[in-house]
């Protein structure tokens, strides 16, 4: 009898620059603390000098470097105050290495201090390469005891204006806005049904593109679906299907 191999993919995201739309360290609910871990890993065969820029919203950019060995990895826990001493700050990260190479990297942002125990959700870096102007989410709830936030994060050099619709899952238009995003940061609405004034649902769609139809500048969209009564949230990163 023949048996016939079917090959299995995985997502490929890696690259260089990685974007991590959003790392931070600021105080929450409660007494508790808001961190954000950063995992690194090298898949190749040479080691890396890793640099990473930290674009501190409403702070200078800071930077830092480290070298991953071959099929290495690193952790750098608490990221903001550890490697780059900010008690309290948010911004976009960027880990880069030298052409033609690439890397990976992700994030966990967690709540410590919190009676009910530690929660969070992690936060995939994307690559450069693999962004788009448009980024499409679905699927979202704010109903069952949940809230739902959106971001969006501008990796470029210079800002883009960006329009955001909200459908619901017939594609009927709840809410739209534009907004100017500066260059190397984001923008996040909280509880977005609140924020918008749009009752909440299930099976919700958000839709996010640049103004330019000539440059490609590409962002990098996200949603977070939280639980009221844990906090505890699952992040989802938004596709560009039509391009």
């Amino acid at each position: 009898m023949l048996v016939s191999a079917v090959p299995i993919f995985a997502l490929n995201l890696s690259g260089s620059p990685m974007i991590v739309p959003v790392v931070g360290r600021f105080p929450g609910a409660g007494g508790t603390q808001w961190r954000t871990d950063i995992f690194i890993a090298n898949p190749g065969s040479n080691t890396q000098a890793v640099t990473l820029k930290f674009y501190q919203s409403g702070g200078p950019l800071r930077e830092h470097t480290l070298t991953i060995n071959p099929f290495g990895s690193v952790t750098l826990p608490d990221i903001v105050l550890n490697t780059f001493g900010q008690e309290a700050a948010a911004g976009v990260l960027e880990v880069s290495v030298p052409a033609p190479f690439g890397i990976l990297a992700r994030a966990t942002i967690y709540n410590s201090g919190n009676p009910a125990g530690r929660f969070g959700q992690g936060v995939p870096g994307i690559a450069l390469d693999y962004l788009n102007r448009q980024a499409y989410l679905f699927g979202l709830s704010g109903i069952d005891g949940g809230r739902l936030n959106i971001g969006v994060a501008n990796p470029n050099d210079v800002a883009v204006d960006v329009a955001i619709t909200v459908h619901d899952s017939a594609n009927a238009i709840l809410h739209s806005r534009e907004v100017r995003v500066a260059a190397h940061s984001y923008v996040q609405y909280n509880d977005i049904f609140t924020a918008f004034g749009i009752t909440p649902r299930a099976g919700v769609q958000v839709q996010m593109n640049t103004f330019d139809p000539v440059v490609n500048r590409p962002i990098y969209g996200y949603a977070s679906e939280v639980r009221n009564d844990t906090g505890d949230a699952i992040f989802r990163f938004g596709t560009s299907p039509n391009s």
